[in-house]
């Protein structure tokens, strides 16, 4: 596929495209209702031409004009014989049916019963090459992707409005990565950042090593069908204002819930000591994240794990906080006006009017004194005499030095391009309870994902591999649609000759809102496989990525039962 032209794939086109191609046809295309735009600009790419004419018109997808008469042709007048007749009371002519007003947007997910359209990325699948090395302390990760967007390093900004004269929040995902032609995109303006991740594995939790990530999102969490309120949060005794804090709910492992060991109610979760426990004896999945804004400037990955919930690392400090501010006043801090001239970044140098991405003005990858807020280097106390002026943004999200297991995952990343590369790297036993020891002969199970500008589950996400350190793996081999599903990391001494590392190419796909919820429910095909672990993704979907991507917006489009 070609990622510069992202529908090029699938057949989808833009508006002058579409418009040649119905005027070369001589008619309006049209789908079944409710098809979605992106469908019909797909079918459209792929008629394309007059050859296929008539096919289409046996389809019956275009609706010809009707032609003017000529005056030989004029309708003619009724006869008072063949006036139309007034229908009897037994025919009387049906009142339309009114269209369904559209949802108010953001949608309520909370009392969502089934999948639902809601917005989607402009690339279904997005292939990621890979390569994995190991020396005696420290295992190394190299990812390469194509991203033709830029910005994915802009993110979570407080703006000023000068026409309004106040300070807001742009939070929201960047206006150009989403597919404008489904779902609701025209409803987002803001900054996201570019994200990698990755789950693993020593292999002993059950079902993860069937389904990857699909385990660890399902009724209760937040965006999908069935999420658990705010308020049902906050007034948790484990999870809310006298425990965790949290505000929502995300990921976490059916096997920290109360029942069978798939069955998973938010609210249901284990005992303290139960959940230590299983923290203690690994039992949950090592999350560790690469993030284009929130640490990449300071050098550093972030450290996570899931397990009723996704944590960050037990110990020590992360690699970013938050600074409040207020519509009046502004924020907290800015930038130090020595090192970024009226100590804000400006907004038109980030995008254009229309929403497209300001290419030649973007702050640079490689400046991030330009773009993020950092302690103790370039942030000081706000002052609006200096950084309050129309299209002034400065980031809601300062930056640190990561501490303890906070800083397990040192990492660098650049974009250059429209490629970014990143390399990730942590010592094979750290020592923290959170962070899964791995060494040389073992085999674990290993899935990454990656976010473009946009944030929760609108991500591409890979199935579980299975990876040998210094070890072939014996899993399902070599799938023809997939690649191969067992991946080496290479032992080396020091540090690694990527040009003598071999590359895996791993196709990852928009997984909509499909989860363990569905996987689990009686509207699965296979849902006695899936309880019984007697199945995985590999046997029940090999087929190709896009194939896959398309099967899950399906299930959006046609609202289709979620359990």
């Amino acid at each position: 596929m070609d990622e510069d032209h992202p529908a090029a794939d699938s057949g989808q086109i833009d508006d002058e495209e579409a418009a040649e191609i119905e005027a070369e046809l001589g008619g309006q295309f049209t789908m079944p209702r409710g098809s979605s735009e992106i469908h019909r600009r797909r079918l459209l790419g792929a008629i394309g031409g007059a050859s296929t004419v008539a096919v289409a018109g046996c389809l019956g997808i275009f609706d010809d004009e009707e032609p003017t008469p000529t005056p030989d042709e004029e309708t003619p007048t009724p006869t008072p014989d063949e006036e139309t007749p007034t229908p009897t009371p037994d025919e009387e002519t049906p009142t339309p049916t009114p269209e369904e007003p559209e949802p108010e947007y953001p949608l309520d997910y909370s009392a969502m019963e089934t999948f639902q359209s809601d917005v989607a990325p402009k690339e279904l699948v997005k292939p990621i090459d890979v390569q994995i090395a190991f020396n005696d302390e420290e295992i190394i990760f190299r990812f390469q992707w194509e991203q033709p967007d830029p910005g994915g390093w802009i993110h979570d900004m407080i703006y000023y409005d000068g026409d309004e004269g106040e300070w807001k929040r742009l939070a929201d995902w960047d206006p150009w990565v989403l597919d404008p032609d489904y779902g609701y995109a025209d409803h987002h303006e803001g900054y996201y950042e570019d994200r990698l991740s990755f789950m693993w594995h020593d292999g002993s939790l059950q079902e993860f090593e069937n389904f990857g990530g699909w385990i660890t999102v399902m009724e209760g969490v937040r965006t999908l069908p069935g999420a658990a309120t705010e308020e049902a949060v906050v007034n948790h005794p484990h999870f809310g204002d006298e425990g965790l804090g949290r505000s929502d709910m995300r990921k976490f492992i059916p096997q920290s819930r109360e029942g069978e060991w798939w069955e998973h109610s938010w609210d249901e979760p284990k005992s303290e000591s139960e959940l230590q426990e299983m923290l203690e004896n690994g039992e949950y999945i090592d999350f560790p994240f690469w993030r284009a804004h929130r640490s990449n400037p300071v050098g550093y990955g972030t450290n996570h794990h899931v397990l009723d919930y996704r944590h960050g690392n037990v110990t020590g400090q992360d690699t970013f906080g938050s600074q409040g501010w207020d519509p009046e006043t502004g924020p907290e801090y800015m930038f130090d006006p020595d090192v970024l001239e009226g100590g804000a970044i400006d907004r038109a140098d980030v995008v254009h009017d229309d929403g497209s991405p300001n290419r030649e003005d973007m702050p640079a990858v490689d400046e991030p004194e330009t773009y993020a807020l950092i302690e103790d280097e370039n942030m000081v106390e706000f002052d609006p005499d200096v950084a309050e002026w129309d299209g002034a943004m400065i980031p809601r999200r300062p930056l640190r030095e990561p501490t303890e297991a906070g800083a397990s995952w040192p990492a660098e990343g650049d974009w250059s391009d429209g490629t970014w590369t990143v390399e990730i790297r942590r010592e094979l036993d750290t020592g923290y309870v959170d962070d899964m020891p791995v060494e040389s002969g073992g085999v674990y199970t290993w899935a990454p994902a990656i976010h473009h500008g946009a944030s929760q589950r609108w991500h591409w996400v890979a199935y579980p591999y299975k990876l040998g350190l210094g070890t072939e793996p014996e899993y399902y081999g070599e799938s023809a649609n997939l690649g191969n599903t067992e991946l080496v990391a290479e032992e080396v001494e020091g540090e690694p000759d990527w040009d003598d590392i071999e590359t895996y190419t791993i196709p990852l796909m928009y997984p909509g809102m499909a989860d363990w919820t569905w996987l689990t429910s009686g509207e699965h095909p296979r849902v006695d496989d899936v309880r019984n672990a007697d199945i995985t993704i590999w046997e029940y979907h090999d087929e190709d990525p896009q194939s896959f991507a398309q099967r899950m917006i399906d299930l959006e489009e046609r609202e289709a039962p979620r359990k």
